[in-house]
Order: C-alpha cells, then structure tokens, then sequence
C-alpha cells in the first residue's frame, strides 16, 4: 500500500466512514452466504440458485440508471441512511420468515427481488459517497481502500455465516445482517461531506437516467470501461453466483465447502484491492486493466476444468483477484473521467452493468448447466469473455480515457 494510502487510513472522517461500511460489509456477505445456501437448500437445483441469484440483481439493470439519476438531485446522506435503513428491515423480514419455517422457493425468489431494488439504490449511493468524503486528489486511493475493506470483510464475512449458519441455522445469518446495519448509519450521522451542488431537475427520471446513457455513450472511453465490465461480468464474473453449486455438486463439500470456496475468492480479492491501492491513474493502471479483464475470462476456463477441491480453492483465489482488478481498475479509470454533475446516473448505469451482469451471467449458466452440464458450461463462458475482450480492446490504444465529452 502506497504511502499516500496508508495516511488516508489515519484521515478521521474517511476512517469513520471506512469502518462504518466495514461493520455493514460483514453483514451483507453473510447473508449472500446465507440466501445462497438457502436457495441450494430448497431446491438442490442449479437453475433455482442462478434464478435466485438473478432476482437479487436483475432489478439493478432497470432500477439503477433511475436511483442514480434519483441521486443526482437530492442530498447523498439522507439518501444513503434512507436506503440502509430499508436494507435492515428487509434482512429482519428475512429472519422471520425463515425461523418461523415459512419459506419457500418462490417466496424467496419474491424477497429477493425486494432486496433487488434496495440494493440497486444502496450500490449507486455507495460508489458516489466515495466522491463526497475525500478530496478528487485522492479518489483513486479512497476507492482502493473501500475495495479492500470491502474483500477483508468479503474474505470474513462467508466465515462468520459458516459458523454461525452451522451453530444456530441459516435464519441467524439474516439476522446478523439486520444488526449489521447499525455500523454504517452511525458513521453517516457522522461523516463529514464535501459540499456539492444538486440542482433540482423538472425533467423526468427516465429522461435524465436516458441523459446519463447518452453522456456515456459520446465519451469513447467511457463507453469501453462499461463495455468491458459488462462483459467480463456476464460472461466470467457469473461463475461465483454458482458456487452453490460447485461446493456441493463438483466437490460434495456442502455449505462448508461454499463457505471455503468463498472465502478463497475473498482473500485473492484481497491481495488484488492491495495491488491497486498503490497505483495511480496512467499508464501502469492501464495495461493492468488491460491484463486483468484478458485473464477474468481465462481464470474461470481454468475453474471449468478443475474437479480437485484443493485445486478449485486456488483458482478461486485467482477469480477473486481477477474480479477486483477488473472492476475496480475499470471504475477508477470511470470515476476519473465523468463530470460530477452526472456522476449518480453514470455510476447508475456501471451498477446495472457491473454488478448486475453476475446474476445474469450465473442465470443463464445455471439454466444451460441443466442440459450441458455445469463444467462445460462454466468453461465455454470463460472462453467466450477471452474472445470479446480481445475484440473490443483490438486497435493499438484502448482505454481511451480524456475529458468527458459532455463537459
């Protein structure tokens, strides 16, 4: 970690807000952990886990170009604590549905798109805040950092679910998550934000989230940053929806081997947030951008054709670290270019991209895994990200990152 990183660290206002997500973090990933297991648990069908999985982040492909421009008009902090707070409530729900036995596959499959919309505000708030706590001079660092805390508690957080799903049931983990909460509402009370101007719009949502489309759309570079990411998200990044299905399927290891295997992941993203936290924008950021969105697709390939469990641990290792220097990379090249007046629309549409494609991609996995088979299908994709990665990076300089265009 870069020098300059590390003092970011010891800044009061961004630790505050830096541990305040860190404390919610460990609760989202144990109850991904949990709604996962849950799903396999109802079904032991690979089709429902990608459908439930698509269900929880299919609503960020139409809800989240709208919450981003949402956001664009109105004060961050009482939008962020307004989407955490339904966040909570939404896990509390959970837990009782659960510890009452009343749950079911298609009321899951409901709840999850619940969870859908809410996240779809909360990953818009959460990508834009950033901007809000630190100086522009020191957004590439911030955004290193959030990553890294993020996969620390990413690497921690499906551990604490093992134990805790293996010690009281999988409705105690939704419960961890409710309480959770708590930790980034009290940093939102308070952090200190940059002051910024939000001007009030009589135009419509669809109609300024279809402004936010078109700013992206004139900026080439802009417009192979989230090419790229959806790419490299749908086609690669949907195997880690379907580890479910590998942990029990492939490796007969059960919600502990998910656990593992998830954890694995956590810990190669680790190692690739701290890589990145001691680069800069320009020219090293770019070739590892390049590098890294080449070998997301050639790292889940690899993971296609693994059925050693020890194996299968390391690759996901290398999946997690792929995952982080790809979408990471792609969204401090993205930050650093887009005018702030349209920042919540475009970081709108990078979330209905980038962390929607996943659910997508392991949707459709998991419905043609059904008749080809989960390996096969797993390995077909990752060569398929490889091939339109190469041709939408073709010509000698891609990445073509500039003043955007609308500016």
């Amino acid at each position: 970690m870069s020098a300059s990183a590390r003092s970011l660290l010891f800044d009061r206002n961004y630790a505050v807000y830096a541990f305040g997500n860190a404390i919610s973090y460990l609760g989202t990933w144990a109850q991904r952990i949990a709604v996962g297991w849950l799903s396999w648990e109802l079904s032991h069908q690979t089709f429902w886990v990608g459908v439930i999985s698509l269900a929880q982040l299919l609503p960020l492909i139409v809800f989240g170009p709208l919450f981003g421009a949402l956001l664009d008009r109105h004060d961050h902090r009482r939008f962020a604590v307004g989407v955490n707070l339904a966040l909570a409530m939404i896990a509390a729900v959970l837990y009782v549905l659960t510890a009452l036995h009343w749950m079911g596959i298609g009321l899951l499959g409901l709840m999850s798109l619940v969870l859908g919309i809410a996240n779809a505000a909360f990953q818009a708030v959460r990508l834009a805040m950033i901007n809000d706590v630190v100086e522009p001079q020191r957004l590439t660092e911030a955004i290193a950092i959030n990553s890294l805390v993020y996969n620390v508690t990413r690497a921690v957080g499906p551990a604490v679910a093992g134990v805790v799903i293996a010690a009281y049931g999988i409705a105690a983990a939704f419960a961890v998550n409710a309480v959770s909460f708590a930790g980034i509402l009290v940093a939102l009370f308070y952090v200190q934000l940059r002051p910024r101007k939000h001007a009030p719009s009589t135009d419509g949502l669809w109609a300024q989230s279809r402004d936010g489309l078109r700013y992206v759309l004139e900026h080439p570079g802009m417009r192979q940053l989230v090419l790229l990411g959806g790419i490299t998200a749908l086609l690669a990044r949907g195997v880690v929806e379907l580890l479910p299905a590998f942990a029990d399927a492939v490796y007969g290891r059960g919600s502990v081997g998910l656990a593992n295997l998830t954890t694995a992941a956590g810990i190669g993203a680790i190692a690739g947030a701290f890589a990145l936290s001691r680069l800069r924008p320009g020219e090293a950021l770019l070739r590892l951008t390049r590098y890294s969105v080449l070998a997301m697709g050639a790292v889940v390939a690899i993971f296609g054709l693994c059925t050693s469990y020890a194996a299968g641990l390391l690759i996901s290792t290398l999946i997690g670290c792929n995952i982080v220097l790809c979408s990471v990379a792609l969204q401090v090249l993205l930050q650093s270019a887009v005018h702030d007046g349209f920042r919540g629309r475009v970081l709108g549409l990078w979330t209905a991209v980038n962390v929607a494609g996943p659910g997508l991609g392991g949707a459709l996995d998991g419905t043609m895994a059904q008749w080809f088979g989960l390996q096969r299908v797993t390995v077909a994709s990752g060569l398929t990200c490889v091939a339109l990665v190469l041709w939408v990076m073709r010509g000698s300089r891609p990445l073509l990152i500039g003043a955007p265009a609308n500016e």
